[in-house]
């Protein structure tokens, strides 16, 4: 049986995420696909402008047989530590045949170079690194430069231009930390990647990209689908985003719906929409702002990302500030990425530590595989992943206490507590808890 993993945010979930799952189900065979999905807040640092039960019933309605939410700590990591935690816990299903994903390059081999090559971690490599990042660089910028200086050295041919080129784009940056993971492991998952082309990932709907299926693993070509390509945009879903808080009319939303969202989703979109069941970081402002008045810096240092000097600036800072935005725009400097910051800030506000996250690290990242939703014909996967996962599957919360290692069940309720945050800030509050949430089924 083969069966395709999937990392994805689905922030929100439009046709490109739609034409992805379907095109790499048909390139590996897959009988099923199981999507491992960041819950209510993503890797940006942001929480996710819709809930994760919403997009959830989005994925199962195309494509996914199964979503399982990825844990806070995994989830709001720097792209290292996000693709080390959701690779772990496809590896950890015990079942997955298939890692796919979207990327820039499109080129399997070059992923395969990267991914070795920084899992290794070559002792002189290291210590450019270390010098770059003493040195005030940020992480991108500081690795991106040691690898340079690193590769202009060896001996595989065009090694520098291909691995460096895996290191310039978002997609492909994530692909390659994909690749590092599984190697690290040593796990048996095949990766698959669909190459993206067109608008970046953070351009806008005007700029919509495609996708072009390109995975030299499989050599069989499709006509008919390179033939689909010109007559098919997708947008990005950060153009999505702003688009939706920009054009509020019902004229330009129902345009945006029928021109990027897969049809299947056009109800659920429209009226989360209508009853503005979505959220931005500034919806967080206030519940920061206390926060912050009621710290200090060597207690803000000891959150995940966050260092004393960041600490002190922030402490300077924030009461100048009237939003969340704003304060991320005053925070800024060479050193520090607009997406670092923002993490920053959403683990203060999540009161996610450096102590907690190291421990969830040193037992495998993630500890659990909680359900989301599923789709009824996927009991086949079900029931393999019972059989043969390393980490307990969960369905229902109340019962998670009984068989979890403390561990594990810190780590749930963390996750949980920051999603109950998520359920009291919509301007539409979402009744009940996550408790008493019952798990999409289609």
């Amino acid at each position: 049986m083969n069966i395709l993993g999937i990392i994805a945010e689905f922030n929100p979930l439009h046709t490109g995420h739609e034409y992805l799952m379907r095109n790499l189900r048909r390139e590996t065979g897959a009988d099923f696909c199981v999507v491992v999905m960041s819950g209510d807040y993503v890797q940006r640092g942001e929480p996710a402008f819709f809930s994760k039960f919403l997009r959830t019933r989005a994925a199962l309605l195309c494509g996914a047989d199964l979503v399982l939410e990825l844990p806070l700590s995994v989830s709001t990591g720097s792209a290292e530590y996000f693709a080390a935690g959701a690779v772990s816990l496809l590896d950890r299903l015990g079942c997955v045949t298939h890692l796919g994903f979207g990327s820039e390059s499109g080129d399997i081999h070059a992923f395969h170079l990267a991914g070795k090559l920084l899992s290794e971690e070559p002792a002189a490599y290291r210590n450019l690194l270390q010098k770059h990042l003493k040195n005030g660089m940020s992480f991108p910028k500081a690795r991106y430069e040691a690898l340079s200086a690193f590769l202009s050295g060896q001996t595989v041919q065009n090694a520098d231009s291909i691995v460096l080129s895996l290191l310039e784009e978002p997609n492909n940056i994530l692909g390659t930390e994909y690749m590092k993971a599984l190697y690290k492991l040593h796990s048996s998952i095949a990766p698959v990647t669909i190459k993206r082309a067109g608008a970046g990932y953070h351009e806008g709907i005007s700029d919509a990209p495609k996708y072009i299926s390109s995975n030299t693993a499989f050599t069989k070509k499709d006509s008919a689908l390179t033939g689909n390509i010109s007559t098919h945009t997708y947008a990005s879903a950060s153009g999505l985003r702003d688009a939706f808080l920009s054009s509020p009319e019902p004229a330009e939303t129902n345009r945006l719906l029928e021109s990027f969202i897969p049809q299947s989703c056009h109800a659920l979109y429209l009226d989360a929409l209508q009853q503005k069941q979505y959220l931005t970081f500034d919806d967080f402002f206030l519940p920061l702002y206390y926060t912050l008045q009621y710290t200090n810096a060597e207690t803000l240092s000891g959150y995940q990302d966050v260092t004393p000097e960041f600490s002190g600036k922030l402490l300077w800072l924030f009461r100048e500030c009237s939003s969340v935005t704003g304060l991320c725009a005053a925070l800024k400097s060479k050193n520090l990425t607009s997406t670092r910051i923002s993490r920053c800030l959403l683990h203060i506000l999540l009161h996610l530590t450096k102590d907690s996250v190291e421990t969830e690290k040193e037992q495998g990242f993630a500890l659990y595989a909680r359900i989301l939703g599923f789709r009824r014909e996927a009991q086949p996967l079900l029931s393999c992943i019972k059989k043969n996962s390393a980490v307990p599957l969960i369905s229902k919360l109340a019962d998670a206490p009984g068989y979890l290692s403390p561990a594990a069940l810190s780590q749930l309720q963390r996750t949980i507590k920051a999603s109950e945050l998520y359920r009291a800030a919509l301007p539409a509050a979402m009744s009940g808890s996550e408790y008493t949430q019952n798990i999409v089924i289609l």
